[in-house]
């Protein structure tokens, strides 16, 4: 007897045992959140196939070949994603909807109870045909800024637009990644190929009650929550600090300034008496008539100043001074101080600041740090800011010219969150508008394929000099593109040992005599409960196949429960990791776990409880 034949229960194999098991340590993996979530993607694709080579499995009379858990990396589905994905960069490059989004925002400084209405309405609707994180990335700084022009807390509008953004990503087959894997996963186990607009009417239906409590309850149970004080985009100026005879500098070292400074200062250059440059060692001793080149905003200047009990040349810093002096008149500004949220797909995303040499590629300087899962009250840090492994929605403090911060901006890693900034207008906004509507038009008339017509689209915007290559590669994340894989190899893995059949079958049993209606319900709870902890991908690729055999054992079409797992995958109101749009709010604008808690679950039962009763009367069920 083989080790697989001791393992085996009664009703499934030694194989879909140890599958079983495999699954449920990814799930307690992905909960823990100690691992990037691409490295447990790539173990996944590891172990899989190397199970299968060490105990081969039998499947319609062959062995099992292990290449097939790699079919995941030329499945329709992450094509599709991956498309969609460089199509909704072209919207964010182009600013193609910048001019909807400064609208509103406007809007919202002069009639804040109807902006809102307006926000959540344009947030659903756009986020069904574009992917939900562009949406967010774009719409962000502008309400921001709006926020403080109103002079009101921005709490009360970042949450409910986030929330109105995952609910119309849920309505049609592309408006997210899990949409799509669930809906080509449905059509490979048998079920008929479902139209990209099958189900908007239901989540249209189900969205007026949703939409209504973000517009008027959910900004009341926001009201609370106190804002963090925002960092406005200031102009810094070089100046110099002399090092005068008798000084309190003269004789210090590098280091004793900075300590004073409390690390504050950012040192461009070091010169002596005859302006020749020295190396800025924190050991080198300052001398009499030494230079310090500083670069900061005005106040901090004056700061260093202050506390260095020095004199700053290049700077006008009293309005009564003489402006005739060289010395003391103001210089052109010659970079900025700014906020950068950490988006999802940025490189830096496990890594450090001077892994990717910032500094080094764009002149940038970070000079604080506010973690993205810290509590609103925690302030800037500036300790060991370079070294720190960065998280989605971390907020760096960024020095140096703005083109160089637009330029990293671009290049993907991160989003400014001044508005001025964030959204550069190009004649190319047409181009990237008209392809997306083409493409959508294309897949819902059926005409072609998805995948095809979103693949064009992307060679559209690259022929026409809407993207290069460069944006194409910023839009792209390998944390997605390994995430689809392996949770389509895992799904599949659960189905060809039987592991699905056996879950749906024990779960049909527990249910008793309850009637399909109330099996379809617990489904999407389920679902929902388990997106809001796991990877909204891997939930899908779980959950697909056991809703369909769940549908079979109770002899029902498998549609409305395949949907069922669809729209529990999208109920990612209760944490904030539960999507990535959830982490870049959270920061912006200080909210705590327990915000997403607290407004979150009612918004959840809400759309659980519509959409059930709308899959149940639809269906007959």
């Amino acid at each position: 007897m083989d080790l697989m034949s001791m393992l085996a229960l009664p009703g499934l194999s030694g194989h879909g045992v140890v599958v079983l098991a495999f699954t449920v340590g990814v799930f307690a993996v992905f909960v823990l959140d100690r691992w990037p979530i691409a490295s447990v993607c790539l173990g996944i694709l590891a172990l899989l196939p190397a199970f299968f080579l060490v105990f081969p499995l039998e499947v319609e009379g062959a062995p099992l070949a292990p290449a097939r858990f790699y079919a995941g990396f030329g499945h329709p589905a992450l094509v599709a994603i991956c498309a969609l994905m460089v199509l909704g960069q072209g919207l964010v490059v182009t600013g193609a909807l910048e001019p909807v989004a400064r609208r509103l925002s406007g809007l919202v400084a002069q009639h804040p109870f109807l902006a809102l209405a307006a926000v959540l309405l344009a947030a659903a609707g756009a986020s069904g045909f574009v992917n939900d994180t562009p949406v967010v990335v774009l719409l962000l700084p502008l309400l921001m800024a709006a926020a403080q022009r109103a002079k009101t807390s921005a709490a009360g509008l970042l949450m409910p637009m986030n929330y109105a953004v995952l609910i119309g990503g849920m309505a049609t087959t592309i408006g997210t990644s899990t949409n799509l894997i669930v809906v080509n996963l449905a059509q490979q186990l048998g079920m008929p190929p479902v139209g990209m607009l099958s189900f908007y009417p239901l989540v249209a239906l189900a969205a007026v009650p949703g939409l209504l409590y973000l517009w008027l309850v959910a900004p009341r149970l926001l009201a609370g929550v106190g804002e963090r004080t925002p960092v406005d985009t200031q102009d810094a100026f070089d100046a110099e600090l002399h090092v005068e005879e008798g000084a309190w500098l003269e004789g210090r070292t590098l280091s004793d300034a900075m300590a004073a400074t409390e690390g504050r200062m950012r040192v461009l250059e070091l010169r002596d008496a005859q302006g020749r440059v020295r190396a800025r060692l924190p050991t080198a001793q300052l001398r009499a008539g030494d230079r310090l080149v500083l670069q900061d905003t005005v106040d901090n200047l004056k700061e260093h100043e202050r506390v260095l009990k020095g004199r700053l040349h290049g700077l006008d810093d009293d309005e009564d001074s003489d402006t005739d002096d060289p010395q003391r008149r103001p210089r052109r500004a010659t970079a900025v101080v700014a906020q950068m949220v950490i988006t999802p797909q940025s490189p830096l995303v496990g890594r450090s600041v001077r892994q990717l040499r910032l500094a080094d590629r764009y002149r940038l300087a970070v000079v604080g740090l506010r973690s993205g899962r810290a509590a609103p009250s925690v302030s800037w840090s500036r300790q060991e800011v370079a070294d720190r492994p960065l998280s989605a929605g971390d907020v760096l403090l960024m020095q140096g010219p703005l083109a160089e911060m637009q330029e990293a901006q671009r290049d993907g890693f991160g989003l400014l969150l001044d508005s001025r900034h964030v959204l550069p207008r190009q004649d190319k906004a047409w181009v990237a508008l008209s392809t997306l509507a083409a493409v959508v038009v294309l897949a819902v008339t059926k005409i072609l394929p998805i995948e095809v017509a979103a693949l064009g689209g992307v060679l559209v915007l690259l022929a026409s000099g809407a993207l290069g290559w460069r944006d194409v590669g910023a839009s792209l994340s390998m944390k997605v593109v390994l995430l689809v894989a392996a949770s389509l190899a895992l799904g599949d893995a659960l189905m060809v040992t039987g592991a699905t059949q056996f879950l749906a079958q024990q779960l049909v049993a527990l249910a008793g005599a309850l009637e399909p209606r109330w099996v379809l319900l617990g489904l999407m709870g389920l679902m929902g409960l388990l997106t809001n902890f796991v990877s909204n991908n891997a939930a899908a690729a779980i959950g697909t196949p056991l809703g369909f055999e769940m549908a079979r054992q109770l002899g029902v079409p498998p549609e409305p429960y395949v949907l069922a797992v669809l729209f529990g995958c999208n109920l990612c109101y209760l944490t904030p990791m539960a999507y990535q749009t959830n982490l870049l709010v959270m920061n912006a604008a200080g909210y705590r776990f327990a915000d997403f808690v607290r407004v979150g679950t009612p918004l959840f039962l809400i759309m659980w409880f519509s959409l059930s009763a709308l899959l149940v009367w639809r269906h007959g069920l």
